[in-house]
């Protein structure tokens, strides 16, 4: 991989989140930090990106092994994953 043979749209690429709940839970998160507002909490969680584990959630990490190793089973008799990951992804595949 050379980067002059990159599409200058890959390389320009952002990934910026944007958009007005996210810009006015900024201005509340900034409200909060300075003390202005009355606001009937004292935390923001910013759940719009995705993030499970900004609410407390454990990350997916089972679900994204057997994908993992069921897209490249070479991976399933590596003993890269835990057994039970490599059983899952082996039942998947047959």
């Amino acid at each position: 991989l050379v980067r002059s043979k990159i599409s200058p749209s890959v390389l320009n690429a952002q990934y910026a989140v944007r958009g007005a709940i996210v810009i006015r839970a900024g201005q509340i998160q900034n409200d909060l930090k300075s003390g202005k507002g009355n606001h009937p909490f004292d935390n923001v969680i910013m759940c719009n990106i995705g993030n499970p584990q900004e609410l407390g959630q454990k990350p997916l990490t089972f679900h994204r092994q057997v994908l993992s190793a069921a897209l490249s089973p070479s991976l399933i008799e590596s003993n890269t994953f835990p057994k039970d990951v490599n059983e899952r992804a082996k039942k998947l595949l047959n």
